[in-house]
C-alpha cells in the first residue's frame, strides 16, 4: 500500500513522466532492498514515479541520494546503499511528511483537501530558503554587492516559478530588517534594487523615504514620498507621511 501522503495526482504525474522516459528506468531493479519508510509491497512503477517526483520537487538527480555516477545512465547503481547522507536525511523528511499528513492535518479537519508534499516547502530547491532569508544570509556572509548579484541570478533563473517570491514584499522585508539593525547603507541599496524591479508600486518608495530620513536626507525623503503618491494618488497614509516630512521636527 502506498503511503497516504502520496496523492493520486502525484502518482499520475510521476507515471506520465515514467511512461515517456528513456532507457534510464530500465536500469532500476525489479525488487528493492533496504526500504525503511516506504511500503515493502510498493510496485516498481510506483517507486520510480515517486523518486521522479522527489527529484523534481528538490531539483536533484538520482546520484544526489544514490551511489552512482551518471544521472542519465543508472547501470551499476547501488540503490540499497546508505552511503550518502542525503538519502538518510530523505528518510527522515518522508517520516515527517507522513506524520504531518496522517496526524496533524486531520486534526485541523482538512485532510480531504490538503496534503503536504516535498514541493510544498522545497518548490524545486534542495535548500528551501525564502528569498528574504537567502538575501540576508548572503549579505551577512558575502556583502550587499554579492547579494544584489545573487538576486539578479535568481531572478533570471527562477522568475515565474514558485521557487522564490520576487514580489515587492521580499526585498521590502530585507530592507526593513537591515534598517532596524542600523545597516542603513545596505538597506538603501536593497530598497533601490526593489524600486528598480517594481517601479510602479508605491510602498517601496515609502521605505526609501524612511531610510533616507534615517540618513538625515529630508529632501530626498520628501521626493521619495512624492513618488509614492504619484504612483498611488489615493493613498492617505502616503499623504500623511509627506505632511510629516514637510513639517520641521516631524518624522515619518
Amino acid at each position: 500500500m502506498m503511503p497516504r501522503y502520496i496523492t493520486s495526482t502525484t502518482l499520475f504525474a510521476g507515471l506520465t513522466v515514467l511512461l515517456s522516459a528513456g532507457s534510464g528506468s530500465a536500469q532500476i531493479p525489479e525488487e528493492f532492498d533496504n526500504l525503511q519508510v516506504l511500503d515493502h509491497e510498493i510496485s516498481r512503477g510506483e517507486l520510480v514515479s515517486l523518486m521522479r517526483g522527489f527529484a523534481s520537487a528538490l531539483g536533484l538527480r538520482c546520484n544526489s541520494c544514490h551511489v552512482g555516477d551518471d544521472p542519465d545512465d543508472l547501470e551499476g547503481y547501488d540503490f540499497a546503499s546508505d552511503e550518502k547522507e542525503l538519502k538518510v536525511v530523505a528518510r527522515g523528511m518522508l517520516e515527517m511528511v507522513g506524520e504531518i499528513n496522517e496526524t496533524f492535518i486531520p486534526l485541523a479537519g482538512r485532510a480531504e483537501h490538503m496534503q503536504v508534499q516535498c514541493a510544498t516547502c522545497h518548490r524545486g530547491l534542495r535548500v528551501p530558503l525564502a528569498l528574504r532569508a537567502l538575501m540576508l544570509q548572503t549579505i551577512d556572509e558575502e556583502g550587499t554587492e554579492a547579494a544584489v548579484t545573487r538576486y539578479g541570478e535568481l531572478r533570471d533563473q527562477y522568475y515565474g516559478r514558485a521557487a522564490y517570491d520576487f514580489g515587492q514584499g521580499s526585498l521590502n522585508n530585507v530592507a526593513e530588517t537591515l534598517a532596524r539593525r542600523g545597516d542603513v547603507e545596505d538597506a538603501l541599496t536593497i530598497i533601490r534594487l526593489n524600486i528598480e524591479h517594481n517601479p510602479d508600486i508605491g510602498y517601496p518608495n515609502v521605505l526609501h523615504a524612511q531610510i533616507l530620513f534615517m540618513m538625515e536626507d529630508r529632501e530626498g525623503a520628501i521626493a521619495a514620498i512624492e513618488r509614492a503618491i504619484e504612483l498611488e494618488p489615493d493613498n492617505d497614509f502616503y499623504k500623511q507621511q509627506l505632511e510629516r516630512l514637510r513639517s520641521p521636527g516631524q518624522s515619518p
